[in-house]
Formats: structure tokens, C-alpha cells, sequence
């Protein structure tokens, strides 16, 4: 598992090039899930990008076939 460190806004690219990717390879999306800071875990794509944007994330793990990434928030 690879572990990354990014910024709020470096989180939400990211997750909006995964989600751009998806729809132009039109393919499943890849198991994305969360923890947001008040401990409440979150799930999907569209879920945690759109707490990610509010700032509630402080983690998200994005796994798929070739890639297993953990991504922490600052």
C-alpha cells in the first residue's frame, strides 16, 4: 500500500481525474472509502469527494486492480 500525503485542494484533483477517468473508460468504479475527522467512516466515489470539498476528510483509501493508495488530508 502506497501512502500519500496531499493538501484539501490536492485531494479533490485527484479524485476528480479518478472520476473523469471512469466515465471516459466507462468501466466500475474502483473501491473508494473514507474516514472523516468526526470518525465516521464514508464510502464511494461521489461520497467522499463531496466531503473532501466540505473539508470533513481527514483519510481516503482508493483501491483497484493495479493500485492500493492511502491518502491523508492536511
Amino acid at each position: 500500500m502506497t501512502r500519500y500525503f496531499t493538501s484539501r485542494q490536492g485531494a479533490i484533483k485527484r479524485l476528480m481525474e479518478l472520476k473523469r477517468e471512469l466515465a471516459r473508460m466507462n468501466r466500475a468504479a474502483p473501491a473508494i472509502d473514507g474516514c472523516r475527522t468526526d470518525g465516521i467512516e464514508i464510502a464511494g466515489l461521489d461520497q467522499v469527494l463531496l466531503d473532501v470539498r466540505a473539508g470533513r476528510v481527514c483519510w481516503y483509501r482508493h483501491s483497484a486492480a493495479h493500485e492500493d493508495q492511502l491518502v491523508f488530508i492536511s
